[in-house]
């Protein structure tokens, strides 16, 4: 029991002998800040210190926010590449008028919107000769043609005003048939 703690830990491999110093020697090339091989030459991999594993991983995260980044922006330049031609077609065919009184609600994304017609204008649109476009927080009356422009364009633009009177959804309450409306 007389090995100290230092001798122990040396028997089990633990603990290395003290370095000896260095003798000066011929001054060294200095090393290439290249990429440096995976291995040591011993076939053992080299680890990755701490520092060196965040900072690949910011890299890798930078590199991801750039893609998402470009994407988006990317996804933004043909939206409003695709906004200006349905603007176009909206802005040379609309038919809304300033001194529209009647309101006509529609579903729209799922959601009642309300729209401002004349009288005429009322009875083409429930007759299917006029369609209604959405475009930048605004809801706009065309002929069918030019909404059938816009719906080769975007479908998302055009409001479904189709009502399917055979669909029945009564849900848990139906109407009688001896009921009239």
């Amino acid at each position: 029991m007389s090995d100290s703690l230092q001798d122990q830990l040396k028997a089990l491999g633990l603990a290395r002998d003290k370095p000896k110093k260095r003798q000066p020697g011929p001054a060294r090339k200095p090393r290439k800040s290249g990429p440096k091989p995976a291995g040591n030459g011993a076939g053992k991999p080299e680890e990755l210190s701490l520092e060196k594993a965040y900072s690949l991983k910011r890299r890798d995260e930078q590199k991801q926010a750039d893609q998402a980044r470009k994407k988006k922006l990317a996804q933004d330049r043909q939206r409003r590449l695709l906004n200006n031609e349905i603007r176009k077609i909206v802005q040379a065919h609309r038919l809304n008028r300033n001194d529209a009184e009647i309101g006509r609600n529609f579903m729209f994304r799922g959601r009642i919107r309300k729209i401002r017609v004349t009288a005429e204008q009322l009875k083409t649109l429930n007759a299917g000769e006029l369609g209604i476009v959405y475009l930048s927080g605004g809801y706009h009356l065309l002929a069918n043609e030019h909404v059938e422009a816009v719906r080769l364009l975007s479908g998302e633009h055009v409001a479904d005003l189709s009502t399917d009177t055979d669909t029945k959804d009564d849900g848990d309450h139906p109407v009688p048939d001896d009921i009239n409306w």
